[in-house]
């Protein structure tokens, strides 16, 4: 057994298959990736990284599977799903996720499978010889009687093309098993999970922004198991309610704040500008955030410009932005296309840092969030069942019109930023009025 003092929920235990799992490669290679990558940029606290929050996260769902009367098997399950379902992210977790995918790599989702099934390795070329006595994540899980497979398919969720398909693959012959599966999947993504309880909860902690703070407890409390789904008693509403709300606020004060966009910038531009002097993507993705930096030191002037600006905090600055409302049908169709096509991105940013005199990559083009341009707001999935105390079901958005709010809410106030060297910022912004919001 393994007592954890963990900063949010204090002393707890790990024991049984989570207690092995925890001296895995897998799960220790996540102290070496920061939870909010760049943040501390911006909120100096903000060191914590994805191997707390994935002990928290297996925490918070074994409170919820004892709140939900789950036995034994189920409650191991989601629990070692829970703690797993991050060891796929690489260095800098989502910041460089895209660029890495782009360069022929895998989207961590697909590597955390790979890990739960034994199909990918973590380890990097030599480094074997470091680790002695390994035990594999799918042998852990099968010498408690857990199945990878299923534990992979919780972790993939619903509507993520994992469980829902996958399916009928592995339960022939159990009826019962569709309802549990989609309940021990929406406890690990979901309208109401572990997953976000515990990041809500502990990024505001360590950001020292109030606006996370979640009364989780009482939430936890009065979730019931409904048609293979989970739902919320009437009495958990408010708890509910402050839930929403805290993940809208987060969303717009910490994910998506200006400054933390620009340093993601900055260090996605430096990866993705330095492609021909780095390691290929799978090797990149086995690494942790300081070799990321390791291997920027070598990769050429730009990048080296780059990490040395992070490093001191001399980063390049928004010159301009524009609102969803502020665009025409026409400049978002050209944002789209700047958006979802990289090589279309990098031509206008080049061309923008030409007409302006500086150097290729020195003028940057974000858009923080491509379902803002297609009236998609990240807030939509709201929508959580509620158990009144008449015993009818209804949906959270007829209770309170806090839903409908959250709805259209954008989570950044900004649909696209220019960025660039400061002493250049008014021609920047001139030249992007001419040639980008013409």
């Amino acid at each position: 057994m393994k007592v954890i003092n963990d900063a949010i929920h204090g002393q707890f235990r790990l024991d049984g298959v989570r207690r092995e799992l925890l001296g895995t490669p897998e799960m220790n290679k996540l102290s070496h990736i920061k939870q909010l990558g760049l943040a501390h940029l911006v909120f100096p606290g903000a060191h914590h990284t994805r191997f707390e929050h994935s002990l928290g996260v297996s925490h918070i769902a074994g409170m919820m599977a004892e709140s939900l009367g789950l036995d034994e098997h189920e409650t191991n399950t989601v629990q070692a799903a829970a703690m797993l379902h991050d060891v796929g992210h690489g260095p800098y977790s989502h910041t460089l996720e895209h660029i890495l995918h782009e360069r022929g790599g895998m989207d961590h989702m697909s590597i955390t499978e790979g890990i739960i099934l034994g199909e990918y390795d973590v380890l990097r070329d030599g480094e074997q010889s470091s680790v002695l006595e390994r035990q594999r994540v799918p042998d852990i899980l099968e010498r408690h009687d857990l199945d990878p497979k299923e534990v992979a398919g919780l972790i993939r969720g619903p509507g993520a093309g994992g469980t829902e398909r996958s399916l009928t693959a592995w339960t022939e012959g159990r009826e019962d098993f569709v309802d549990k599966d989609l309940t021990l999947a929406h406890l690990v993504h979901g309208p109401v999970d572990c997953d976000q309880l515990d990041y809500l909860l502990r990024d505001s902690h360590f950001t020292g922004v109030p606006h996370g703070i979640v009364d989780y407890r009482r939430l936890i409390m009065c979730l019931e198991r409904h048609g293979g789904d989970i739902a919320v008693e009437e009495g958990g509403l408010p708890a509910l309610e402050g839930m929403m709300m805290a993940r809208a606020l987060m969303y717009s004060a910490v994910y998506f704040h200006r400054v933390t966009r620009v340093t993601e910038v900055m260090l996605s531009r430096a990866v993705e500008r330095s492609s021909d002097q780095m390691p290929e993507s799978l090797d990149l993705q086995r690494r942790v955030d300081a070799e990321i930096w390791e291997v920027l030191g070598g990769a050429g002037d730009y990048a080296q410009d780059m990490i040395r600006r992070l490093k001191y905090r001399q980063l390049l600055k928004v010159c301009c932005s524009r609102r969803r409302e502020e665009l025409t049908p026409q400049q978002v169709e050209r944002l789209l296309e700047i958006a979802t096509n990289p090589d279309s991105r990098r031509q206008f940013e080049d061309d923008l840092a030409h007409r302006a005199g500086l150097l290729p990559g020195y003028v940057a083009i974000d858009v923080p969030n491509v379902k803002l341009l297609l009236a998609e707001p990240r807030m939509s999935q709201v929508d959580v069942r509620i158990i009144g105390d008449d015993g009818r079901t209804r949906w959270f958005r007829e209770h309170t019109p806090i839903a409908e709010a959250l709805r259209n809410r954008q989570v950044s106030q900004a649909a696209v930023y220019v960025i660039t060297l400061p002493g250049h910022l008014s021609d920047v912004a001139q030249l992007a009025e001419r040639h980008l919001f013409s």
